[in-house]
């Protein structure tokens, strides 16, 4: 099952360092299971960008072997 890295604080401005409490002014998927965030600081006025990428849970081979291929007693 995958897991958003969205799932975190909202962004502090790179530029005065408030916090940017509302959404994105804009959001596009892009290759590589990312996600770039366009925001504007309404302190400031500075605008910048965030990527957050779907992390995937990978399983390691032997997490596949347990699922597919149980232990087996063999007499």
């Amino acid at each position: 099952m995958a897991n958003i890295a969205l799932l975190r604080q909202s962004p502090r401005c790179v530029q005065c360092g408030n916090m940017v409490f509302i959404s994105p002014e804009w959001s596009e998927s892009a290759k590589d299971q990312k996600t770039i965030h366009i925001w504007h600081c309404l302190v400031c006025g500075h605008e910048f960008e965030t990527i957050d990428e779907l992390l995937e849970h990978k399983p390691s081979d032997a997490e596949l072997i347990e699922k597919f291929m149980p232990n087996l007693l063999v007499a």
